[in-house]
């Protein structure tokens, strides 16, 4: 019995080593500007990004969705989208399909989580797909 459990569990793990595991990173807010300039040619951006990382976005192909905020400078050219509501209190981006970048406070620090998963951004971008077509 033991060695049956054993197998099922090699058999699981290998189905979700060959699944792919999302590849994460922590990077600060330059490293997050360069990134978006080098590496992201589409962004879904729900919320308003900082400055810095916006102004990266300006010539890239930008779905910017928002609450009651006003659209920034920057997004000239991007197709808005709004919910209503109140202003949405934070914010992230879903690049090219592939990329999760959000922002988050640690230890008094803002820091930057890039996540490669193509899953995870067909999952968050599926929640939007009635709103934003």
């Amino acid at each position: 019995m033991r060695a049956f459990v054993l197998f099922w569990i090699a058999i699981w793990l290998g189905l979700a080593v060959a699944q792919g595991i999302p590849q994460v990173r922590e990077v600060d807010e330059d490293q997050a500007y360069w990134f978006v300039v080098n590496r992201v040619r589409e962004a879904f951006v729900v919320g308003l990004p900082p400055e810095q990382v916006g102004e990266a976005l300006r010539t890239k192909k930008v779905t910017l969705v928002l609450g009651t905020e006003a659209p920034p400078k920057w997004a000239q050219g991007a197709r808005v989208v709004r919910l209503g509501g109140t202003p949405f209190s934070g914010m992230f981006i879903l690049a090219d399909g592939r990329f999760f970048l959000a922002r988050k406070m640690e230890r008094g620090r803002v820091v930057w989580l890039i996540v490669e998963s193509p899953e995870v951004v067909a999952v968050l971008r599926g929640y939007f797909s009635v709103v934003v077509r």
